[in-house]
């Protein structure tokens, strides 16, 4: 029969007072068979009979010991049917799929136990999952991620309750009051012989770090993370929380891509600046973080303040970063072999569809009756004007290369198309399909642009090419081919 301990009492005060369970809620206790796990069970009950709880048993069995994980699974079963209780189960062979997907084993074991955990919850079998994580699993987690470099929010460690559903009640309490409290209450249960392998990282800072931590600096650390813990969260929600307020007027979502202008970006602060960025990155990725660390966010910072426009920042989980004049974009990351682009021969008069782009051209030549300025480069409907006796080859409609030069009419010099796109604004997207007219080596015209300064028409002229570019309204207008 369970007791009413105070350390139970204190426990059960502290529940209520936090709300974090309701009169008829189906409420799943994981236990492995450890000691932290097999108090939780005995608590839970109790707090359930008192409290209109509909509690259930829940173990994964991770197959990783063999016949000694076999045998936790029958001791918790039969403490199950001790209580009661309902027993559901789970199991993965950890070590395959770990190995098979190149993921820590620790990792692995973690993903999928709280796969099983949140499975019963979605199939609507399970309202909350209840776990036996300490202070002591508290602190742990806060040394482990200090060590590898974490933020804030890192420090905040092992959350009280996560998704709102996975709740970990035993977070206040130390290692040392739970084995105390199953001595007194004479329950038993299993050890994990794992947990004494020093070669996984959490179990050393368990086994050694922490006790030398105890020893020798402070009897108090394991509190003392705990409560750092709780702050680090504390400050992370309301640094979150300001964050969004301060990006929203700023933020923009545009089919696939996350922009925000780098001007605004620069004004935050680097608290409020890192957040947005992971802000935008999570929106992206539906929430998830995961193979991101603070590293990743430091050099998206370090990207954003410090490359030119046009460069591009390859980032974890398919999404890529770039810089477009004053804005930094967030996309899905561009195929390594991009889609073919377009070459048609012109051989005026001809009309050209180019349906991926929604427009056409129509190229014709005509007699040039000296009656306007003779280097204007456009007239009254938009059509360019260029000599067509210098063109002396055929010509060829084709998208943009990379290498592409040519002088436009006004300019002293050739310059790379794309530093001509940086100064038109032009964005990335846009830039793979950009028309370009060209015979043999030499550019004669860029769409948006004045004629290369060689072909442009002279009062002299005697025959003029000119090209027009329309909406396309009507594919099957195209007399001359298209993409």
């Amino acid at each position: 029969m369970s007791r009413q301990t105070k350390l139970y009492r204190r426990w059960a005060f502290e529940m209520r007072q936090r709300s974090l369970f309701l009169p008829g809620e189906r409420v799943g206790i994981a236990v492995s068979g450890g000691p932290d796990s097999i108090l939780l069970l005995d608590f839970m009950s109790q707090f359930a009979r008192q409290t209109g709880l509909c509690p259930a048993v829940l173990h994964f069995n991770h197959h990783l010991r063999g016949s000694e994980s076999d045998a936790d699974e029958k001791f918790v079963a039969a403490r199950a049917a001790e209580y009661g209780l309902e027993f559901v189960r789970g199991e993965a062979a950890v070590a395959r799929i770990a190995r098979d997907k190149r993921q820590n084993l620790e990792a692995a074991a973690r993903e999928l136990r709280y796969r099983f955990f949140l499975s019963l919850i979605r199939q609507g079998k399970l309202d909350k999952v209840v776990t036996g994580h300490t202070a002591n699993d508290q602190a742990e987690t806060v040394l482990l991620r200090l060590l590898r470099g974490a933020g804030a929010r890192g420090l905040g460690g092992i959350y009280p309750v996560l998704e709102g559903k996975i709740v970990r009640p035993f977070l206040s309490l130390g290692r040392r009051e739970i084995e105390k409290e199953i001595e007194t209450r004479r329950l038993t249960f299993r050890t994990d012989s794992s947990n004494l392998n020093p070669r996984f990282s959490r179990n050393k800072i368990r086994l050694e770090l922490l006790p030398l931590l105890e020893r020798d600096f402070n009897p108090a650390i394991v509190p003392l993370l705990k409560n750092l813990a709780d702050r680090a969260r504390d400050d992370e929600a309301y640094l979150e929380q300001m964050a969004a307020e301060l990006a929203r007027p700023w933020r923009i979502r545009e089919d696939r891509a996350e922009k925000i202008p780098l001007s605004a970006l620069a004004g935050f602060p680097p608290a409020i600046e890192r957040r947005v960025l992971r802000q935008m990155i999570a929106s992206m990725r539906g929430g998830s973080l995961r193979g991101y660390t603070g590293l990743h966010f430091e050099a998206l910072r370090h990207f954003a303040a410090e490359s030119r426009s046009g460069k591009t920042l390859t980032l974890p989980g398919g999404l890529e970063a770039s810089k477009e004049f004053n804005w930094l974009i967030l996309r899905p990351q561009t195929p390594a072999a991009d889609p073919p682009g377009f070459s048609f021969d012109v051989s005026p008069p001809a009309e050209l569809a180019l349906p991926a782009l929604g427009i056409k051209f129509r190229f014709q030549v005509v007699e040039n009756v000296h009656d306007e300025a003779p280097r204007k480069t456009y007239n009254e409907n938009e059509s360019f004007r260029i000599d067509f006796e210098r063109i002396g080859g055929s010509l060829l409609l084709r998208n943009w290369r990379p290498g592409d030069r040519f002088r436009p009419w006004g300019r002293r010099k050739a310059h790379k198309v794309k530093e001509l796109f940086q100064e038109l604004k032009v964005p990335l997207e846009h830039r793979r399909l950009w028309p370009v007219l060209s015979t043999g080596n030499a550019i004669v015209w860029v769409r948006d642009f004045p004629p290369a300064a060689d072909f442009v028409a002279s009062a002299t002229s005697r025959k003029l090419l000119t090209i027009q570019e329309e909406p396309l309204s009507d594919v099957g207008a195209n007399s001359g081919g298209g993409i």
